[in-house]
């Protein structure tokens, strides 16, 4: 998975992501922002998961929500009322910018790049 993190000239940010995985970059925009809370939340989440102390964690949001068990990260958007666990033939109207996976480790990875972007205001 890769990824690039950037301001817009209006003090925005962007984060381009990787076929497959873009809706990971739309929900640290939309869901996480400069929030350090939610990163703080969600390090020790990971953590508790790394360590076998919990076996899942939803964090729903307006716009996509974050599943993220013992192996894997999920972002969703709220606009897809499907389960993973429907035939494939069901995914018929899969989007790649709504749906993305990807393993714990490098969600792990993306959140600590994603705080050290947003601390960084020369990036």
């Amino acid at each position: 998975m890769d990824y690039e993190f950037r301001r817009d000239g209006f003090g925005g940010y962007r984060a381009r992501f990787s076929m497959g995985h873009e809706a990971i970059g739309q929900w640290l925009i939309d869901e996480v922002g400069k929030d350090e809370a939610v990163l703080d939340e969600l390090f020790a989440v990971i953590d508790c998961l790394s360590a076998r102390q919990q076996e899942e964690f939803r964090r729903p949001g307006r716009d996509y929500s974050l599943t993220l068990t013992q192996e894997e990260a999920e972002v969703k958007a709220n606009v897809l009322n499907i389960s993973l666990d429907e035939d494939l033939d069901d995914l018929a109207y899969y989007d790649d910018e709504q749906l993305a996976l990807c393993g714990l480790e490098d969600f792990a990875a993306v959140l600590t790049s994603w705080r050290a972007f947003i601390r960084n205001e020369d990036w």
